[in-house]
């Protein structure tokens, strides 16, 4: 029991870490299945380049959807905006960051040239910029995806603030002894419920439940319902 309450306490950690680390490591495990890279970088060399390139990337764009995430107006931004402006935001670093893997990645494999455009050609703008592109698209789709299925947290605006009637509902008080005697009391002198409820910190419906309950009468709920 105690590992189950660890785990439900720990969600957002486990989504952060899936969300964080198996998204990527899945996305690098597909590109190197499916592109060109094991024939020229061998299984090894093809497994370290693509993880190079997908787990910073992802990371250097949840920072910037965090910063983001922070100094927007999460209330009413949509949360596709928030992950759009984030990824749109850490563009520029995560261009810089895979010019500099590939120009490693190039001394040590000269043949994955052959891969790539040429450099500052059409041709590398074009593809860069598809590039983005789709990662701006998965970067959106999962954050929402994650928020909208398993209930994730980060970036997402906060929860509603309840009133103050509902945060006293949520608490589910149990009514004792001294708290029917405290609400003899105040129907005794003439309080309308909704001044009760705010004195008992409990809400309108809790007290007129209690008061028909206990089989007291309140003058003043009609006035109360009619205002």
């Amino acid at each position: 029991m105690e590992l189950v309450a660890h785990l439900r306490l720990s969600k957002q950690g486990w989504i952060d870490l899936a969300f964080f680390g198996g998204v990527p490591i899945v996305l690098a495990i597909l590109s190197a299945v499916l592109g060109p890279y094991a024939a020229v970088m061998g299984g090894v060399g093809a497994a370290a380049y693509v993880l190079a390139l997908a787990l910073v990337p992802w990371w250097l764009t949840g920072i910037a959807t965090h910063l983001v995430s922070a100094r927007a107006d999460r209330r009413r931004l949509p949360l596709w905006l928030i992950a759009a402006a984030g990824a749109v935001a850490a563009g520029p670093f995560v261009l810089l960051y895979v010019h500099a893997v590939n120009a490693v990645a190039a001394d040590v494999w000269p043949a994955l040239d052959a891969l790539r455009p040429p450099t500052f050609s059409t041709a590398h703008f074009k593809s860069a910029a598809l590039s983005e592109g789709r990662a701006i698209v998965l970067w959106i789709a999962f954050v929402v995806i994650f928020r909208e299925t398993l209930g994730w947290a980060r970036f997402a605006p906060p929860p509603k603030e309840t009133g103050r009637e509902e945060r006293f509902q949520l608490s589910g008080a149990e009514w004792t002894a001294e708290d029917d005697a405290r609400l003899r009391v105040l129907i005794g002198s003439g309080n309308p419920p909704r001044t009760i409820a705010l004195e008992m910190k409990r809400t309108v419906g809790g007290i007129r439940a209690r008061t028909a309950k206990l089989g007291l009468r309140n003058n003043r709920s009609a006035d109360t319902s009619a205002s």
